[in-house]
Order: structure tokens, then sequence, then C-alpha cells
């Protein structure tokens, strides 16, 4: 059985995209977005990763953002690139998490070991994590109704 407590060993297992997010500029944001492995995974849970972990409501962790996507994760994220590094919200959100927990790496992995559906897999990551920190990660704002504390894998 998979429980909260394999969470970081599964991400940090999980493949990963080229290159890292190292500066707030449009042109890092599309370094990562626009690969060919970015537009060949789909169907997948994704996770933005910091380099560093950060502190949370119990322990740390490098995990920011838990996401799901049916379509590949060029088509969902490519054309927020320039939103990402530019937005008044999303340049100080990702400013922040640079300077102080270095860069941003995508993590991710196909949705059906851990679930029935996309939002059925991202809502069992978010309960993992929720489970382990008593919080969602930084810049999550979906929620879950999942309450699962195991899956067989």
């Amino acid at each position: 059985m998979i429980t909260k407590h394999d969470l970081p060993s599964l991400v940090s297992n999980f493949e990963r995209l080229p290159g890292r997010i190292n500066e707030l500029s449009k042109s890092a944001f599309e370094s990562v977005y626009d690969t060919e492995a970015a537009a060949q995974a789909k169907n997948i849970i994704y996770f933005f990763l910091s380099s560093k972990p950060v502190p949370r409501l119990n322990g740390e962790s490098n995990i920011l953002y838990i996401g799901q996507t049916k379509t590949s994760f060029k088509s969902r994220y490519f054309r927020h690139a320039n939103l990402h590094a530019t937005s008044k919200a999303n340049s100080l959100k990702f400013d922040m998490i640079i300077r102080n927990y270095g860069a941003i790496e995508i993590a991710f992995c196909d949705y059906r070991k851990f679930g029935d559906t996309l939002l059925g897999a991202e809502g069992q990551f978010l309960w993992w994590y929720f489970q382990n920190h008593g919080e969602y990660p930084p810049i999550n704002y979906t929620k879950t109704k999942v309450r699962t504390d195991a899956v067989s894998a």
C-alpha cells in the first residue's frame, strides 16, 4: 500500500521535465514549458518543486503545487509563461520562491496508479500532502474532498 509516508519518495522518483526555472523571466518559464517532454506529458499529475524545502505548519516540503492535466503540460502552461513571469501577483510569488527556495522544476507521473480519474489522483496527492503538513502546498488554491489514506499500486 502507498500512504502519506511515501509521498516524498514517490515524488523524488517521478519523471522530470528538462530544465529549471531559475530566474523571473518569460524565457526561463518557456525553457521548461516549451520542451518536447512537456509536449508529450499527457494525462498526468504534475508537481512544481523548489530546490530547497519550504517550511510548513508541520515539517517542510519542496512541493509548491500539485496539479493535473488531460492535455499536454505544454498546452496547459506554455501560454502562461509570460503571465507567470510578469503579472503583479505571479511575479511576486515566483520571485519569492526563486530567491528564497531556489530554482523550480516540474515532476510528473501518469495518474492511473493513484486514482481512477485525473481529479481523483490529484485529490489523493493533495490529501497525502495535507495529512503530512496540515495544509495544502503553498501555491495550490485547489482543495480536495478525497480522504483515502492509502492506495494499492
